[in-house]
């Protein structure tokens, strides 16, 4: 079966078909037992002892509709489509939530929305550079989730990229390079993880920087200029854990230099010694002349020292490189990590339920860094299914989750909800933008700069920005979004012969909020739009250089059309479409 473009995966006992033979019981004897699991049910009973012992009773279970927008939002970055919200309330399968959460881990939109995510994380919103192939980094990432590659060998192909960083062409690529297309050309030769350490190339002391917290939770760029005032961190830590960086030369590839817009193709290769340019520079003598070693103190040798030290970094007995990747996944779906902020990891910020963090370290290690599977077993916890509310006098900035935390829609989930809410993709078509692409690219760069924000700031409440308020009320995208304009979700729904108010309305609130309304709500509503307002001039009317312009903004002439408008915006509009709750 399958729901909104995700298909529903089950699984089946099933039998050896007839004559092939069956596994002896002493080939069965000998097979490897399989590692202890820390699931679903550990899980559940290791934080309720939890809330016990802390003297808190977590709120009550998520309805279906609450559950599900939840999911979708942390698993595949958008909301569900009104038809899969319809179908999953109405399912009365008891394991409909597990199917749920296999059918989105298995959906190509979570391979999409973890290229996103990581690419921001890693190369941030403004990475520029001549031969910095964008399009190629994100399409290596896609291409890691989508085959569920284990995130040792993620993190290893990152940190000892070598090859050739593009194939290339214009920057950005003809769809934009934040939604690459699956129609590259000939990138056999390509390996975009390379662009991750071209992205730094001329500062291997931030590279460092940049992997010791996002991929070991540790914070070892204060040592960059002294010794750690309050941890272990020398600064002589630092340099030769920064040394392994500085040891790869980028040779170009084409002899002429690359007409204007157009990406520079270069090689990344190793090199047994830093590369001379550093050697050259005052401030990173010491980057030169260290020898390269681990945080612990392990020599980096070989004539690859960065493989030698994403060998280290990813090996079960590390103490950090599993435990970091479980805090980020468990603070990405549950608002705050065991340690917040979840890159930091350290005796002087302890994390809140260390046992359980260590459990589920354990067993992501011991299932070969499985990220489906860590993410399925938090996904169908009981904590990632408690109802949000306040928090209790007991945890009254809610570190151990008895409460589920408000969190703000980031820009890409946030701009996707909108784009499933409203067809604004279609009605863009319609006035003749034939590249969705593009356009998902000019608006994320329009809006993605209101969100940067604090991050490293632990609020149990989020309070937002004045500017992503006034975006939002007045800006285009909305406006425009919430339009019965040709082709928009409004327009399909106000011109079907079939329905009363009372449906249309219903038909809203699905789109927007992911359920039925109240019947208060559909009073208050259908009174509106059967007394409309005198139509007065339309909000979010675009402004020169708005990629939505050409789909233009006027008032209905119809007052009751204009009032169904009014009343998909202020849905939109809602702390409730607004925020994961």
């Amino acid at each position: 079966m399958a729901l909104g473009g995700v298909a529903l995966v089950g699984g089946c006992k099933s039998t050896p078909p007839p004559g092939k033979p069956v596994a002896s019981a002493a080939a069965t004897q000998s097979a490897p037992p399989p590692p202890a699991s820390f699931g679903v049910m550990e899980l559940d009973a290791a934080l309720r002892a939890e809330w016990k012992r802390a003297g808190l009773e977590p709120r009550g279970r998520a309805d279906d509709a609450r559950w599900l927008r939840r999911a979708y939002v942390d698993l595949v970055g958008t909301i569900p489509p009104p038809e899969v919200a319809v179908a999953f309330t109405k399912d009365p399968s008891p394991e409909k939530r597990a199917k749920m959460v296999d059918a989105l881990l298995a959906s190509p939109a979570y391979a999409d929305h973890w290229m996103n995510y990581w690419d921001e994380e890693l190369l941030g919103r403004d990475a520029r550079g001549q031969d910095l192939d964008r399009g190629a980094f994100r399409r290596w990432l896609r291409v890691r989730f989508a085959e569920n590659a284990p995130w040792d060998r993620v993190v290893t192909g990152l940190v000892a990229a070598t090859g050739t960083n593009s194939a290339g062409g214009p920057r950005g690529g003809k769809k934009g390079a934040w939604f690459p297309s699956d129609e590259s050309g000939d990138e056999s030769q390509v390996n975009g993880a390379v662009n991750w350490t071209l992205r730094y190339e001329q500062t291997p002391q931030d590279l460092a920087g940049i992997a010791s917290k996002t991929f070991l939770g540790v914070q070892i760029q204060c040592a960059q200029c002294h010794d750690h005032k309050t941890e272990k961190w020398k600064q002589d830590y630092f340099w030769r854990f920064a040394a392994a960086f500085a040891r790869m030369r980028v040779q170009r590839l084409d002899n002429e230099k690359p007409a204007m817009g157009q990406i520079r193709r270069v090689e990344l290769v190793p090199l047994d010694r830093a590369a001379p340019r550093f050697q050259k520079k005052e401030d990173l003598a010491g980057l030169a002349n260290a020898k390269p070693a681990a945080l612990d103190g392990t020599a980096l040798e070989g004539k690859d020292v960065r493989q030698a030290l994403a060998a280290w970094m990813t090996r079960p007995e590390n103490p950090y490189f599993a435990r970091a990747f479980v805090n980020r996944m468990w603070g990405q779906l549950l608002g705050r990590g065991f340690s917040d902020p979840v890159d930091d990891i350290r005796p002087s910020n302890p994390p809140q339920a260390e046992a359980i963090l260590d459990q589920l370290a354990k067993d992501f290690s011991s299932h070969r860094y499985d990220v489906r599977r860590l993410l399925r077993t938090i996904a169908l916890s009981e904590v990632y299914q408690v109802l949000p509310g306040a928090s209790a006098p007991a945890d009254p900035e809610n570190k151990l989750w008895s409460r589920f935390r408000l969190t703000p829609l980031g820009a890409e989930e946030l701009l996707n909800a909108i784009f499933q809410a409203t067809n604004i993709e279609t009605a863009a078509q319609h006035a003749g933008f034939a590249n969705k692409d593009q356009l998902r690219f000019q608006l994320l760069r329009r809006y993605s700069f209101l969100f940067d924000v604090d991050e490293d700031a632990d609020s149990p409440s989020y309070e937002g920005t004045v500017s992503q308020a006034l975006a939002l009320l007045n800006g285009s995208l909305v406006g425009i979004g919430s339009s019965a304009v040709p082709g928009s979700a409004l327009e399909e729904i106000l011109d079907s012969a079939a329905g009363t108010d009372a449906q249309r309305i219903e038909k809203l609130y699905l789109r927007t909020v992911g359920r039925s309304p109240a019947p208060d709500e559909v009073e208050l509503w259908a009174k509106y739009v059967a007394s409309p307002p005198p139509v007065s001039a339309a909000a979010g009317v675009p402004k020169p250089g708005d990629p939505l312009r050409r789909l233009g903004r006027r008032p209905s002439a119809d007052p009751r059309r204009a009032a169904f408008e009014d009343v998909f915006w202020a849905l939109l509009n809602s702390s409730e479409f607004a925020f994961n709750h």
